[in-house]
């Protein structure tokens, strides 16, 4: 058993939940069956054709990951290569923008029914995310409930600051038999375990600020994410998104800001890019730990405490 001191307050974690928490694979995949789904109904192309064309597509954008991602207002808000969700977003860009000759049949047909790409996209994630909760119990990571039995009786605070809806966190716990708190409703401190769904983590602020990542320049202001961190003053966040998860965090550190946590930890998952693992270590602009799974939590929490 690790062993851990009490604080005045408790340490308090900002965690991300998709891909920290959970095995988000299946449900991406999802995300990608419906688009195609949508791509053959729009356009009258046969579900062989719309298939054969998205792995074309798919093959174009991760020959270039750093100019595909999640977009937001004309800059790119996580990077296709480091965000297990983005692969649909870079595919609508693709839509968007390249000269292929199918993907300018695919984005008229997206045109006469949605006002724009990004609409049709929200769309597919959505109403994939509705059906796949409805079907799924959960997703949760193998482990997952022995870990966060563990942050409790270590008398952790554990804040899920994540994309995904608040209904998803607290059900999936739920199955385990774990009562998580709408943030929302409650105030710093009011209970172990809370979230704050649909955080915005994507949105961007005016500044254009960045923090350089391994040689990536990662958008860091982040208004949505950063008034969570400066209400919650967490000791630790971690995440799986370098970009979503831990720019704003990192680079409020790096200026001595209130909200700012004294670690940052990412997860090395197997689509973990190299030049996210180069900032390893690198003081108050790195990483300071490695996760290979969110059952790696105790062990970092333990020596941070």
């Amino acid at each position: 058993m690790l062993a851990f001191r009490p604080l005045a307050r408790p340490f308090r974690i900002v965690s991300d939940f998709d891909g920290v928490w959970t095995e988000p694979a299946r449900e991406r995949e999802r995300v990608l069956e419906t688009l195609e789904i949508e791509l053959a109904s729009l356009s009258g192309e046969g579900a062989e054709t719309v298939a054969a064309d998205c792995r074309e597509f798919t093959g174009a954008v991760m020959e270039r990951p750093w100019d595909f991602g999640w977009l937001i207002g004309g800059r790119l808000s996580s990077y296709l290569d480091e965000d297990a969700f983005a692969l649909p977003s870079a595919l609508g860009q693709f839509l968007e923008g390249d000269a292929h000759p199918k993907a300018d049949v695919y984005r008229s047909a997206i045109l006469d029914e949605h006002a724009t790409v990004g609409e049709f996209l929200d769309h597919c994630y959505h109403s994939t995310g509705i059906r796949f909760r409805a079907e799924v119990p959960h997703d949760l990571a193998a482990g997952a409930e022995q870990v966060l039995a563990w942050l409790q009786d270590a008398k952790v605070e554990v804040v899920f600051v994540t994309n995904a809806p608040t209904v998803k966190v607290v059900d999936w716990f739920a199955h385990h038999g774990f009562e998580v708190v709408d943030a929302a409703e409650s105030q710093p401190g009011a209970a172990p375990l809370r979230v704050h769904g649909r955080a915005g983590k994507q949105w961007l602020g005016d500044s254009g600020a960045t923090v350089d990542f391994g040689g990536r320049d990662l958008q860091a202001d982040r208004p949505q994410y950063r008034s969570i961190l400066e209400a919650e003053s967490p000791d630790f966040v971690v995440g799986d998104v370098p970009s979503l998860d831990l720019a704003l965090p990192i680079s409020m550190r790096m200026k001595g800001e209130a909200g700012a946590p004294k670690s940052v930890g990412l997860m090395h998952l197997a689509h973990t890019p190299d030049w996210a693992l180069a900032n390893l270590g690198s003081g108050p602009g790195g990483i300071d730990h490695l996760l290979p799974h969110v059952t790696s939590l105790p062990r970092v929490v333990a020596s941070e405490m």
